[in-house]
């Protein structure tokens, strides 16, 4: 078993750390195609209908099919639009991975730890994110732990590592930034961070007043270094065999009806995993 040896602490100039990496090759990685089945398609299905109040037994009313689905009149044509839309979003969570995959083995060369004080940061980040998505959904994180059978101290946990592989993400990134020498502009704000043209100067001006001009550029500089290693990534596409998207598919399947279970019990569903 490889010994692990304790990071040193970054260089700080301020408020900034200065992070160095191992090296700055290009990195190796295998990206997991998933391969789209019929089960796939019934979980996107009856998702969708669960959301609409509705069953599969109002698919074969075609007035309804009609009034609820834009120019779709018989369910055939829906489960079809469905597959398409279920196959696209497979190959974004493809590509998506791609770029988590590559950011995630550079930080895996990052040559100092990360402070305690910007990890906090960080926490601070996830755990606000994350209330929030619940807050979105009308749950709290009691009434979130009450319907997946998560507890508290695993939410802690999850925190945790997220704020650390985002710390090191990121860290990892800035240096291979200035190892690089990228820059960004002002007019790569918008496209590197998925801002609309139209808001960009709204967000500029406001990141401005509030102190945190360099936070939206350094963004912006991290985006364009994610896109850089990704795009020197020496990449290997494994695809999902149909008996692994089906282990896949049930395994959502059971999640899920945990997850019902605990919601309509108001108490604890069994075995919910957080990463």
């Amino acid at each position: 078993m490889a010994i692990e040896f304790e990071k040193p602490q970054p260089l700080m100039l301020g408020d900034k750390a200065h992070y160095t990496l191992s090296s700055y090759d290009p990195v190796t990685i295998t990206v997991n195609v998933p391969f789209t089945t019929e089960e796939d398609v019934d979980l996107a299905l009856d998702g969708v209908l669960r959301q609409m109040g509705a069953t599969r037994e109002n698919l074969a009313d075609s007035a309804w099919l009609a009034e609820h689905f834009q120019g779709i009149s018989d369910a055939e044509t829906l489960r079809q639009v469905i597959r398409s839309q279920v196959a696209d979003m497979n190959a974004r969570f493809a590509e998506q991975q791609k770029v988590e995959s590559a950011v995630g083995q550079l930080a895996k060369r990052l040559q100092q730890a990360i402070p305690a004080a910007h990890l906090a940061r960080y926490r601070q980040g996830v755990q606000m994110s994350f209330e929030q998505q619940l807050a979105s959904e009308g749950m709290t994180v009691d009434q979130f732990l009450m319907r997946s059978g998560a507890t508290r101290a695993e939410i802690e946990l999850m925190y945790d590592h997220q704020a650390k592989m985002a710390a090191e993400q990121e860290a990892a990134l800035d240096a291979y930034a200035r190892e690089k020498k990228l820059t960004v502009s002002e007019e790569e704000f918008g496209h590197l961070l998925g801002i609309p043209a139209g808001q960009m100067d709204e967000v500029i001006n406001q990141a401005k007043a509030a102190g945190q001009y360099s936070d939206l550029k350094d963004a912006a500089l991290h985006a364009k270094a994610a896109q850089s290693v990704v795009a020197e990534a020496n990449c290997t596409y494994r695809h999902e065999t149909e008996a692994e998207a089906r282990v896949r598919v049930a395994r959502a399947v059971q999640m899920r009806e945990q997850y019902e279970r605990g919601a309509e019990a108001g108490g604890k569903g069994t075995g919910f995993e957080l990463v």
